[in-house]
């Protein structure tokens, strides 16, 4: 595909890209053939510096514009459409294991995180559903709760969270 690469082409694809929520379909090799097009362009004395400056800026335009919409992908949990590229494909598995690896599970924080707790407010004396009594509480005072259903229901209800 190389050959058909031309700055029309690149101006054609961008555009389009850009009227669009959607990744379009480019062929596997698009970014090695976009990236002999800009070198042929940079090294070429056929053409004048605006040019020259003008593809690469066209280029990062359009490369951005894909990572933008990578991004959205993996936000709603979308396939991507396929054929995709090599260098599309790993940057989405990359970011998707980031996004697995930093994913907060609140069931499994709460149980290896210690029983300290931090007021978030200051609160009369209240019962908890154990029947224990708790307070009164000032903000930012510290406590220990033993009893998981009695620390869930303080987190739950923003009176406390984890110190």
């Amino acid at each position: 595909m190389d050959e058909n690469i031309t700055y029309d082409y690149l101006w054609q694809a961008y555009q389009k890209e850009k009227q669009t929520n959607q990744l379009l379909l480019i062929p596997k090799t698009f970014y090695e053939d976009i990236f002999k097009f800009v070198n042929n362009v940079q090294t070429n004395t056929n053409f004048n510096q605006t040019t020259k400056d003008n593809t690469i800026m066209l280029v990062n335009d359009f490369f951005e514009k894909r990572k933008q919409k990578i991004l959205i992908y993996i936000a709603y949990n979308k396939q991507l459409p396929q054929p995709i590229s090599n260098n599309e494909l790993e940057f989405y598995n990359k970011l998707l294991q980031i996004v697995k690896e930093e994913k907060l599970d609140f069931a499994v924080q709460t149980k290896t995180n210690t029983n300290s707790l931090k007021s978030t407010k200051d609160i009369p004396e209240i019962i908890l559903p154990s029947g224990n009594k708790i307070g009164p509480l000032a903000k930012n005072q510290i406590i220990e709760i033993e009893n998981q259903q009695d620390k869930s229901y303080l987190l739950e209800n923003t009176i406390c969270e984890i110190y």
